[in-house]
This record gives C-alpha cells, sequence and structure tokens, in this order.
C-alpha cells in the first residue's frame, strides 16, 4: 500500500458524500495524496485492520467532528488510536468542528454527552479511553465551517487544503536529504521560478545526459506542487511521444490537472482543450526530456494557456529548443563538485557517504573518470559495490579503454539526433580538436565542408560540447562517447576507423601492405610525443580514397607519401616536418581549400598552384630555406587568405594577378622581400639572363618595390655604384615596372587591389614611400617598420578604419590620415610627434599610445575626438602609458579599490550635460569598465585623494561616455530618477608584484555645445560633490 500523505476520519454514514466528498476532491487537486476507505479499499478487506494500517502510515490525519460523531463506537476505536500515532510517532492531527461545538467534543456535553450514556451501559471498559482521546482532539487547535467566511463551506474547504498543504511542504522537501547536493541546487532554481509572482513562467532546465535534469526536476516538482491549484509531471517526451502519440501526452495533462478524463483524437484539438481548460488555472507542469519542439507546441504552445501565476518546467538536452519557445529562464544544470561526486559515488559502491579508507585511491579515480556526471557515478558505484580491490582495479583500467555502454548509450541520444553534418563536426572535434582555439579549428573543419558557425552552436545548444578561454571543450565522458562511435564495431582495427588520431595506429597503419583496404579513413591527426621515434619511415603503401584531412608533426621524408594525396583532401597541415616539397611534380587536388605549413625547415619548393583550383588559404610560416613561391599561385583564382611569415630567405613577393576574392594579405619578418641589396645584385649582371628574369617577374608583382634618392633607408646598407646607364629616380610600380637603379637610399611599396580587406605587412623593413589603390581595405597593420614619416595622401583608403603602426621606433609624424580612420594603435612609438591635422577624423573613437609616446599630442587628440561623430553618441577611449601629464579637466584624483562615484548635480543634468570625461590610472591590462547610473546615493567605499606618482606598471586610460548612449541602453529611461553615476574597473593585473591594487579614478561633466561655441567646454566637477 502507498504511503498516505493524508487521511480524513469521519462518520461514514453520514458525511462521505457531502463535506468530506468536497474536501477529498480538493485535495486530491491539490497533489495531496489522500487516503478514501471506499476507494482504496480492496473487496473483501477488512475495514478496521486496513484503517488502522493507513492510519499508522499517514503523515496528517483530518478528524472531521460533527453531530454524531459520538454516536460509532468504531469513530471512537479509530480517534483513540489516531491520537497514540500522535503521541508516539509524530503525526499530525487536525480536527474540523462540522456543526458542532469543539466544548462540547473536548468536554463530551450536549449530543455526545448524550452518546456516552448509552456507551456507558454497554462499552464501559473503552469509556475512559474514548473519553481521553476526545479531550485531547478537542483542545487542538481546528477549523470551524460555521465561523469561517460566513459559513461559506467551499472557502472554508480551500483554507483547510491551503493549510495542509504547507504542513506537507517542508514533509515533503525532506525526502531529498538522500539526493546529493540536491538542496542548494533546488534553492537556485527556486529562486529562477520566482513562486509568488502572478505572471505565468516558463523555466528550462537544460544540460547533458545523465546530468541531473530529471531529478533536480522531480526535486523541485515535490517541494512546491502542493501550492499549485493543479499539477502534472510527464517523464521521457521523447520516446513517450514516439511509442503512444502527443494526443496520450495531452490527455494525461489533462486528467493530472483536472482529474477528469478526457479523449484527445487530434493533437490540434488537445491544444485547444488543454487552453481553454488550464487557462484559469494556476497549474505546475513538467515536462521532461523534450527532444522536439513540436512537442512544446502541443504541451505548453504558449504563456497564455495556463492561468495567473502558473510554472512550466521543461528538462531537455537542446537549448535551441528552448530559445525558439522563448522561455523566460534557462537553467544550466551543473554537474557535482569534488566533494558531492565523492559522497554520492560512496553510496553506491560502499553503501554509505565516505569511501572505505582502503578503496580512497580507487574512489577518487573514478570521480575524476566521472567528471562530476551523476550517471556515471552511480552506474559505475553500483557496479564495483560488490567486488574486491583486484576486481576494482581491474575495472577502472577496463574503463579506459572501454567505456561502460550504459553511460554512453544515454549520452549518445544527443548525438543520435543531430544531422549527418552535425555528427561529422563533432566527431572531429571530439577525436583532433578538443583544448584546440576555437578560431583556428573552425578554419578548418570549414576547409572540410562542415559549416562550422552554424554547426558548432547546434553542439553548443546540445550541451555536447563547450567553448573556454577561445578554445573547445567537452566532458571526457563525452569525448570517450565520441571515440566509442568512430570504433564502432571494430575496436582493436583502427585501419576500419574514419578518424586515426593515436600516433601508434598511424605509424601500424603506414606499415600495411597494398593489399590493405583503407577506405574508410577520413582524417589523420599525427601528433607523436616528444620522445617518440621521429624519424622512423612513414610510408603509405594502401590507397587512401576517402582522406580529406592531413595533420602531422615531425613528419619524416623528403614529400608526402603519395598515397596520402586523396582527389577528397580538404586541408593539409605540417608542423616540424622534413619535407622538401609537399609531392613530386603536378598533383591535381580539387578539393584542396587549406594549406597551412608551420616551421617547414627544409622546404624549398611550394606546389604548383595550377593543380589546386579551389585552395582559399595558404600559410607560410617559418620556411627559412624557402626562396620563392611557384608564379602559379598569380593564377589561383578563389584565394582568399595569404599570409607569409617569418620566411628570411623569400625574396619576391606574389604578383599582381592574384585571386580578385583575396581579402587578407599578411607578410612580416621577411626581410629580404623588399631588401635593397638583392636588387643591386641584380644590377651587377644588367647584360643577359639575369635581367630577363628580374624583368618577367617585375611585370606581376603586387607588392611593387619603389625605388628613389630621397629620404634615408633604415637599414645600413650603403649603395654601392652602378654604371651610369642605368636610370635614376625612376619608381617601379604596377604599370611601368623597372630596373633599380643607383643611388637607391630608401624603399616602400606600390600597391594596388580592389578586394583585398586586411592587409598586415609587419616588421619588412619598409621605408616612407607607401602608395596605391586599396578601395575595401578595412584594417592595415604596419607594425615593426623603419618609416620615419607616412604619408596618407600616397594612399586611397576610403574605408580603412583600423591602422597599426606599433613598434616604429623611427616615426615622427603620421599625415593626412583617412577620414574613415575609427581605431589608431601607435604603441611604442617613441618619436611620434605629430598625428596630422585629426579634425577631419570624424569617426576616430579610439587611439592607444602605449608604453613612450610624445606628450604634447595627448591635447590634439582629446580635442579631435571631443568633437568628432563618434563621441555624438557614443564614446571615445585614449590608451596612455604611465601618468606623467595633467589634463586639465582633473585637477584631482581619488584612489579606491572599488569604485568611483560622481553626484549629478540636479534633474536638468541631461539637459545641460552632453556626457562624462573619465581618466583612470591602473595596473589592470585591457581593463573592462562598467559604468552603472543609479537613482539613489547608497553607501560608498572610502576613498583618499591621490598625488601622481612616476610608476612603470601604470597606464592610463582617458574615455567620454555620452549621455545619449547611456539612454540607449537604459530601459525606463527618464533622467529624473538618477542623480549619481557610478563607475567601476575590471581586469588582469598588468604587473606580477601587486604594489598597491587601488584604481585611481578622475571625471568630469561635459556641458552640451551651444549654437556658438566652436568645440566641447569641459568642466572640471565640484570635488565636494565626488566620492570614490
Amino acid at each position: 500500500m502507498v504511503e498516505s500523505r493524508c487521511i480524513p476520519q469521519f462518520q461514514r454514514r453520514r458525511h462521505r458524500k457531502n463535506f468530506v466528498g468536497h474536501l477529498y476532491k480538493a485535495l486530491v487537486q491539490k497533489g495531496i495524496y489522500t487516503y478514501k476507505d471506499d476507494e482504496s479499499l480492496q473487496r473483501g478487506d477488512l475495514i478496521g485492520p486496513t484503517l488502522l494500517k493507513a492510519i499508522r502510515e499517514s503523515r496528517i490525519a483530518i478528524i472531521i467532528f460533527s453531530e454524531n460523531y459520538a454516536d460509532s463506537s468504531w469513530c471512537l476505536d479509530e480517534l483513540k488510536y489516531i491520537m497514540q500515532c500522535m503521541d508516539e510517532r509524530g503525526q499530525i492531527v487536525m480536527p474540523i468542528f462540522y456543526n458542532v461545538e469543539p466544548s462540547h467534543v473536548r468536554k463530551q456535553q450536549g449530543k455526545y454527552g448524550e452518546a456516552f450514556l448509552e456507551h456507558e451501559l454497554k462499552n464501559n471498559n473503552k469509556v475512559g479511553s474514548w473519553r481521553k482521546a476526545l479531550e485531547s482532539a478537542g483542545s487542538l487547535a481546528g477549523w470551524e465551517p460555521n465561523h469561517i467566511a460566513n459559513g461559506h463551506e467551499s472557502k472554508c474547504i480551500e483554507e483547510i487544503v491551503e493549510t495542509i498543504s504547507h504542513k506537507l511542504h517542508p514533509i515533503i522537501s525532506s525526502v531529498n536529504e538522500d539526493l546529493v547536493g540536491i538542496e542548494a541546487r533546488i534553492q537556485e532554481f527556486k529562486s529562477k521560478l520566482d513562486i509568488g509572482s502572478k505572471e505565468v513562467r516558463m523555466v528550462g532546465i537544460w544540460g547533458v545526459g545523465g546530468g541531473g535534469k530529471t531529478t533536480l526536476a522531480y526535486s523541485v516538482y515535490d517541494a512546491i506542487s502542493s501550492e499549485f491549484d493543479g499539477c502534472c509531471f510527464i517523464e521521457n517526451i521523447r520516446e513517450e511521444s514516439c511509442k503512444h502519440g502527443l494526443q496520450r501526452l495531452q490527455e494525461r495533462i489533462l486528467y493530472d490537472v483536472l482529474k477528469q478524463k478526457e479523449e484527445v483524437k487530434r493533437v490540434e484539438e488537445g491544444r485547444q482543450k488543454i487552453k481553454s481548460r488550464l487557462y484559469h488555472k494556476n497549474v505546475l507542469i513538467v515536462l521532461d526530456d523534450v527532444s522536439q519542439l513540436d512537442h512544446l507546441k502541443a504541451l505548453a504552445g504558449s504563456h497564455d494557456w495556463f492561468g495567473e501565476g502558473s510554472r512550466i518546467v521543461i528538462t531537455t538536452r537542446d537549448c535551441h529548443l528552448l530559445n525558439c519557445h522563448k522561455v523566460d529562464v534557462v537553467h544550466n544544470i551543473g554537474l557535482l563538485n569534488n566533494k558531492e561526486a565523492i559522497k554520492l559515488f560512496s553510496k553506491h559502491a560502499h553503501q554509505g557517504n565516505k569511501p572505505i579508507q582502503d578503496y580512497k585511491l580507487f574512489s577518487e579515480k573514478v570521480v575524476s573518470y566521472a567528471g562530476g556526471l551523476p550517471l556515471a557515478l552511480k552506474v559505475i558505484g553500483c557496479f564495483l559495490c560488490d567486488k574486491d580491490m583486484n576486481e576494482w582495479i581491474s575495472a577502472i583500467a577496463r574503463l579506459k579503454e572501454i567505456p561502460d555502454t550504459d553511460i554512453v548509450e544515454k549520452l549518445k541520444i544527443s548525438f543520435d539526433g543531430l544531422k549527418t553534418v552535425e555528427k561529422e563536426l563533432f566527431l572531429d572535434i571530439a577525436c583532433f580538436y578538443r583544448k584546440d582555439f576555437m578560431n583556428q579549428a573552425m578554419e578548418k573543419l570549414d576547409a572540410c565542408g562542415f559549416h562550422p558557425v552554424i554547426g558548432v552552436k547546434v553542439l553548443i545548444q546540445r550541451a555536447l560540447i563547450t567553448v573556454s578561454d577561445g578554445a573547445f571543450d567537452m566532458h571526457d565522458l563525452v569525448q570517450e562517447m565520441g571515440h566509442y562511435i568512430v570504433r564502432g564495431e571494430h575496436p582493436r582495427n583502427p585501419e576500419k576507423h574514419s578518424r586515426i588520431w593515436i600516433s601508434k595506429h598511424v605509424r601500424n597503419i603506414c606499415a600495411m601492405d597494398a593489399s590493405t583496404e583503407l577506405d574508410k579513413i577520413q582524417a589523420i591527426r599525427y601528433f607523436p610525443k616528444p620522445r617518440a621515434n621521429r624519424n622512423a619511415p612513414l610510408q603509405v603503401n594502401a590507397n587512401m580514397k576517402k582522406l580529406r584531412l592531413i595533420e602531422c608533426k615531425y613528419l619524416p621524408g623528403s614529400s608526402l607519401p603519395a598515397n596520402f594525396l586523396s582527389g577528397e583532401l580538404c586541408y593539409i597541415g605540417l608542423w616540424n616536418s622534413g619535407q622538401r616539397q609537399l609531392w613530386e611534380g603536378y598533383k591535381y587536388l580539387p578539393n584542396l581549400r587549406y594549406i597551412n605549413l608551420f616551421s617547414m625547415k627544409n622546404l624549398i619548393m611550394t606546389p604548383d598552384f595550377d593543380g589546386l583550383p579551389n585552395l582559399e588559404k595558404f600559410m607560410l610560416i617559418e620556411c627559412g630555406h624557402l626562396e620563392d613561391i611557384h608564379p602559379s599561385i598569380g593564377r589561383s583564382k578563389r584565394l582568399a587568405f595569404l599570409q607569409i611569415e617569418y620566411c628570411c630567405s623569400l625574396k619576391f613577393s606574389p604578383p599582381s594577378s592574384m585571386s580578385k576574392k583575396l581579402t587578407t594579405l599578411r607578410i612580416s619578418h621577411c626581410p629580404k622581400l623588399f631588401d635593397v641589396s638583392e636588387f643591386e645584385q641584380i644590377h651587377h649582371d644588367m647584360i643577359g639572363r639575369e635581367v630577363a628574369v628580374y624583368e618577367q617577374y617585375s611585370t606581376n608583382l603586387f607588392a611593387t618595390c619603389i625605388a628613389s634618392c630621397c629620404g634615408n633607408f633604415g637599414g645600413d646598407i650603403e649603395p654601392k655604384k652602378q654604371p651610369d646607364k642605368v636610370a635614376v629616380d625612376v619608381e617601379c610600380c604596377l604599370d611601368e615596372p623597372s630596373l633599380p637603379h643607383n643611388n637607391i637610399s630608401r624603399i616602400g611599396l606600390q600597391l594596388s587591389h580592389k578586394g583585398l580587406r586586411k592587409l598586415y605587412i609587419g616588421y619588412c623593413g619598409l621605408g616612407d614611400d607607401i602608395g596605391g589603390e586599396l578601395p575595401n581595405l578595412q584594417v592595415l597593420d604596419l607594425r615593426g617598420n623603419k618609416s620615419s614619416r607616412i604619408n596618407f595622401t600616397f594612399l586611397q583608403l576610403p574605408r580603412l578604419k583600423w591602422l597599426n603602426v606599433s613598434g616604429c621606433k623611427n616615426l615622427v609624424e603620421l599625415l593626412e590620415l583617412p577620414s574613415s580612420i575609427s581605431v589608431l594603435t601607435a604603441d611604442d612609438c617613441p618619436s611620434l610627434e605629430c598625428i596630422g591635422n585629426m579634425l577631419n577624423c570624424k569617426w576616430l573613437w579610439k587611439v592607444s599610445l602605449m608604453r613612450e609616446y610624445a606628450g604634447p599630442i595627448v591635447g590634439d587628440i582629446l580635442d579631435s575626438m571631443g568633437q568628432g561623430k563618434a563621441v555624438e553618441d557614443h564614446f571615445f577611449s585614449l590608451a596612455l602609458p604611465a601618468y606623467d601629464a595633467k589634463f586639465e579637466f582633473v585637477d584631482r584624483f581619488v584612489r579606491t579599490c572599488e569604485r568611483f562615484t560622481m553626484v549629478l548635480p540636479h534633474e536638468s543634468w541631461y539637459d545641460e550635460f552632453c556626457g562624462v570625461l573619465i581618466c583612470i590610472v591602473t595596473r589592470m591590462y585591457d581593463p573592462l569598465f562598467t559604468i552603472i547610473l543609479k537613482p539613489e546615493i547608497g553607501n560608498y567605499f572610502q576613498s583618499e585623494v591621490w598625488e601622481p606618482e612616476p610608476d612603470r606598471f601604470s597606464q592610463t586610460y582617458v574615455g567620454y561616455v555620452s549621455f545619449n548612449l547611456l539612454k540607449r541602453h537604459t530601459p525606463w529611461w527618464n533622467s529624473a530618477w538618477y542623480n549619481m553615476i557610478s563607475i567601476s574597473v575590471t581586469g588582469v593585473e598588468k604587473s606580477k608584484f601587486r604594489f598597491d591594487n587601488k584604481t585611481r579614478f578622475g571625471g568630469a561633466l561635459v556641458p552640451r555645445k551651444s549654437k556658438g561655441d566652436v568645440q566641447t567646454r569641459k568642466v572640471a566637477p565640484d570635488y565636494s560633490q565626488v566620492m570614490g
């Protein structure tokens, strides 16, 4: 028999079908299990003993005293037993005095007195104990329906049910004590439910399979269900909907809430019935394991289906469903911490809360393996509960190679719901790219045609992967599930797997003979450990017809094994490998989209690009012996990204006939690429073949060298005397290339490309002359070059947004910046004295002059930025090194660890001031500022006035924030409501030496421009109104 939570005790012949019937119905509708003898007893049961058992097992006994209650010796016997259970078992007894005075019950007067006169004649031996029971029960606090709500019986029943519900609440909650860590999780989730508010609220519980979503939902349901008019918990909707259809689940909701059977023939009919029958009811409905949006549309279509104060809880592995259904809150289920995991595992493995001492180390290994996943801890714990220590050791070792199928199959449900391309994407991440930076991995996955931008979003929403600190990550067991799927039915035959990532498997496969079928292998990643035999031969004999991805480190051989080169190949990545060339001769690889070559010390030749018609990205980094790039790269029509870095022997840059799709060109630390001495060497051999070769290259140069006789070349090369026949002062440009000439003293670039959007040419010894036409360029990085003056008059850059000239030690002037510029970074430019006329740069909002800067230009920058279009409704920021200059708008700084608060002067502050200027001196690197408008003055942290001191660890940030910007990001804006601004800063300390962790703040309000103003006026605040 199910334990009763509540049992009514009454005079059955008279009240079963009136007051008691109504009370029973109300209790059941409230979700309180209530015993009723005419429904609960099996035919033929003895009523007395069965009722006594029901009384003993009930949490609460409700005694309904009526006028004729004392006539029944049976009722009096039950009352005696109830009072005994109250004394001995702590049972809660709640009397209802229905049309009878409590004093008549307590003193046996009126009808009760008359009944006892007869009992003394027939049951004299029981009368004493009955009187005692009536006296005790009559003294308890209870209800008198005649005196509640003017005798309105339904109101009285409502009050009784509500009281019983609250009495049961702590009892129900105590059931969860056996669930490890559940109490804190219940409280956190209840706060998101916001019980008591009148709005209808839908809340999702989302997380990885086996993470405790259903357990949390059950626990919360038990804890709060008594507070609603109707409740329903539908579990395992994913399976139940497939077996029985959504109509059956709709019928279940209607029955559980209304306690009435409703037949539903069509899903749309069920939708209408739920909406029409429940829209006025305060209900709690839990929908467990939802896997499709149709489930939610059929069972809880929208907020307006349910009455005021209703709560709908949805558990799912797919966050996308919750977002599409517009739930109010998504609660990410938290896995167990180490302490909780040990406790849960011990409950199942040791039948206690703590591990047995001898098993402690092994318990910790299991907990580490499970990674806080409750499902894994329970499954493994139950498996090990009757095993000895040797069996534990064996089982734990086996888990590392062969995961438990119960765990894997539970996790695999999320995988099975993916589309084919999403499955392939997940398996690549699980096998190759966990812990790799997401952006780098995404490029490889995109080359394989997996469309990772949308695919990764789906995997995150399915709780299969996460992104942490910019890198892919996932739960250990989810990764094991991926490996389990790849191994499939052949766990010990890697040649039959789709992906190979274990070094010994790669070596074994490469050693197989030509008769071995390797047509299952799609991708290989060979990253041997540092101590592995890197020089072992790696020659593939069998064909890999479906190989689409190769990533290898320390790969021996002068070229790639021929059978690696499948027509399906999409990506090649080689690091620190010994190849002199990728392959011999011409290879047609129509699907190859991405080549990445890093630290290929022996590489002397790039492939013939005519055989790579779909190549989109080509990277050469640290290829020290490479002198040339195959000229066919100029015919690579789909190339969009070209990166060449630290190739110290490379002499010539790519030709001008580059792909029109090229959007990013990155060249840095290639000193011979623009080296004057190279031209001079060719110049010595002007007669004959060398000149013809140079002219052939010059006609197609994409980044063409300019030679002129003015200025100082940044290097130490002395110009050599040249024959008089050489033309003087002639530029080598795209349209009319010519040979270098004598008196060469400076070298620059002539650039032209209509599609290029990002150009990086750093640390290549460039001089001052930079010209050309780049109409779509948005990013220009010239870091570390030897220019002294850069004049943008000769560069047509109408869309340039971001310019970086950091590390140009000789740079004195930046002239005629493009008017479109938004961000200027000139860190570590100690010679910089002038940034030209910046008043034309109306969109400039951020300038960085870190490490060293020329003080006089700061005021000009602030004036220019303060008048630009970018600040009218936005903001600007200026980053400077340690504080060694004073700003007119700051007359003093305050020093505080917490925040800086400025009081607004009056209610019309928004009409008078356009924004606030802030100056912050801090040791934080790239700090994050938080600015909040507050409606009232609260408690403030103590601060002190600070006098500037030299500090090489500090950085200064000057910023302006417009009030219009704050207005757009502040809901229910009304300037009269706010009277102070709070500014706080968070970030990472620049120095590991924390001499002083306090930040210095200063600030001022900026008045709005009047019609006659030429520039924005800045005023210092009254520091009697400024508090830190």
